[in-house]
């Protein structure tokens, strides 16, 4: 049974959270596609809401104008370009109170929106979460490749045992595993991971991903290595266990080494070795500074969630206003009392009221 205590509403709220950045060649065909399979579909109340990451070309303009001519469209405009999963941090932010149900779909529609009635169903057989799962795609076969060893490594080193998540960001969650992920504010965000780390009950929807529309795709193989990188620092402990394992073997073999130097010296004339030396030093040296560079890496992360800055800014907001509880660490550039500054004000008073009655 799902988690969520509430029973299914004939016809759920739907909040399709899109992220754009750039995006202004893919708009016309996403709002048509949108409206013609999500709006006039029965099985849900369907409503848009996109994120603009800081775009640099007409694309907030577009948003503008197609969220004051149709109240089911809503925009969020951030300060800058945080990328695509604060992108997404925002968009959870800033969902309806009434929601349901929330879905993420990419703007370049290379995931079909009609899959999306597949997840509602899903949903009503009990899923909280229901992921996306590529039956087929039509990318570069170095793409899919890498995509599959991807999560083959975090399925093993990193996430929860018995997930059934999938590496792309094509899903849906209920309002129970909203709440869940929008209590999570770490900076370095790797949005299927803080989904898949909540559990609860899940499903999985097969489906064939799609041809981009226009334009080229932003995930670069340096992004999928990066991303791995994020889930493993953030959600395994293996890169820990690696270099404590890789200090203890080399401690083994420098005993073994030692016990090897005192006997040719001791029992055989020896003559000193450069190249021996060069390399022993020249390896030892090189696991050293490695070791040294993943403890930086947890002590850098710590260090920026120790600082607890927002993790972005809103600028600009277009169509119906949002309802929804905005958390602390966003704030927004159109809100002069926001929460941190009502906290820093309050502690403030207090201060001052204390030092009054000294």
């Amino acid at each position: 049974m799902s988690s969520d205590p509430t029973p299914y509403p004939l016809r759920p709220k739907l909040t399709i959270i899109t992220p754009v950045f750039n995006e202004e060649d893919n708009l016309a065909q996403y709002v048509e596609t949108v409206r013609a399979v999500l709006f006039c579909a029965p099985e849900v109340e369907a409503r848009v809401l996109m994120v603009d990451d800081g775009s640099t070309d007409r694309t907030w303009q577009i948003v503008t104008k197609l969220a004051a001519e149709d109240d089911r469209f809503r925009a969020v405009r951030l300060s800058r370009n945080y990328g695509a999963h604060l992108a997404l941090a925002a968009g959870l932010d800033h969902v309806e109170d009434d929601a349901d149900i929330i879905v993420i779909l990419a703007c370049d529609l290379q995931d079909p929106a009609a899959t999306i009635l597949d997840f509602v169903s899903a949903w009503r057989s009990g899923a909280d979460i229901v992921w996306g799962k590529r039956r087929s795609r039509r990318d570069e076969g170095w793409r899919r490749h890498a995509s599959s060893l991807l999560e083959t490594t975090l399925r093993r080193f990193a996430m929860p045992r018995n997930s059934r998540f999938t590496t792309g960001s094509f899903l849906l969650i209920n309002r129970t595993v909203l709440e869940c992920v929008r209590s999570m504010r770490e900076q370095n965000r790797v949005t299927f991971a803080l989904i898949a780390w909540t559990g609860f009950n899940q499903a999985v929807v097969l489906y064939d991903r799609q041809a981009r529309i226009a334009g080229r795709s932003g995930w670069r193989f340096g992004q999928m290595v990066n991303t791995a990188y994020d889930v493993l620092i953030g959600f395994s402990a293996a890169p820990a266990k690696v270099i404590t394992v890789l200090g203890m073997s080399l401690c083994s073999l420098s005993i073994l080494l030692l016990i090897y130097v005192l006997s040719a010296w001791a029992f055989t004339d020896v003559q000193p070795g450069w190249t021996g030396v060069m390399a022993t030093i020249t390896i030892c040296f090189g696991v050293l500074f490695m070791m040294l560079g993943v403890t930086a890496e947890y002590l850098h992360r710590i260090f920026v969630e120790v600082k607890a800055r927002p993790l972005y800014f809103v600028s600009a907001e277009a169509g119906a206003k949002s309802i929804s509880r905005a958390p602390s660490a966003c704030w927004q550039l159109t809100r002069p009392h926001c929460v941190g500054r009502r906290i820093a004000v309050s502690r403030f008073s207090a201060t001052v009221l204390k030092r009054r009655h000294q």
